[in-house]
């Protein structure tokens, strides 16, 4: 795992802003991600699909999510209720883990109108896997909440988005151009946000 010597600096750029209230008057589209794929969506205890999901669901509704999977710790919300980052900013200012109900759990937050993104903590972690498993969804929520400004930084090759990936992954500054080229690569060959925060998160493991 390389280092998070400047995980602290992250949290500049993990507002949520607004409510999560996504279901209310006709229908509406609803996404919902995971850091695990076919993890299975519920809605008020009606089966929605699996993850990657895309679902229509009726508006006005309100309810809870519920996404679970064998081997993982199950994680439900209710969806007319504000999604906060309180669980990213306890990793980024050095909280202590395992601290809260959704570091024990996972969390669930919104990075776009109606999509959200579930972390699933596998069951029986020690206590040095918890802490790798929320680091990398720590880089997860930063690449997803931030997708649009570190782009913009991608595309002209400097910034404070890419300021704080070089610090994460503990980039020399002989490796800084390589590190770029490659994390634009990594954003051309997805199809969506999700799909490029997962790519980095993997190469946070290499």
């Amino acid at each position: 795992m390389r280092s998070f010597s400047v995980v602290r600096v992250l949290v500049l750029g993990l507002a949520i802003g607004g409510c999560a209230t996504i279901l209310s008057g006709t229908r509406q589209t609803l996404t919902v991600n995971a850091n695990v794929d076919a993890a299975q969506v519920y809605l008020n205890d009606s089966l929605l699909g699996n993850t990657p999901l895309t679902a229509s669901v009726k508006r006005g509704k309100t309810g809870v999510l519920k996404v679970s999977k064998d081997g993982y710790r199950p994680y439900q919300a209710a969806l007319n209720k504000k999604v906060t980052s309180t669980f990213w900013v306890n990793i980024f200012s050095g909280g202590t883990f395992g601290s809260t109900t959704d570091m024990a759990t996972g969390a669930m937050y919104e990075y776009e109108p109606s999509t959200f993104m579930v972390s699933l903590q596998p069951n029986e972690q020690s206590v040095e896997a918890m802490k790798d498993w929320q680091r990398r969804e720590a880089l997860r929520a930063f690449v997803l909440n931030n997708s649009a400004a570190l782009v913009s930084d991608l595309a002209v090759g400097h910034g404070e988005y890419i300021d704080v990936l070089i610090g994460v992954f503990a980039v020399k500054a002989e490796g800084r151009t390589e590190a770029i080229k490659r994390w634009r690569a990594a954003y051309a060959a997805s199809k969506t946000s999700a799909a490029f925060a997962a790519t980095m998160v993997a190469d946070l493991d290499h």
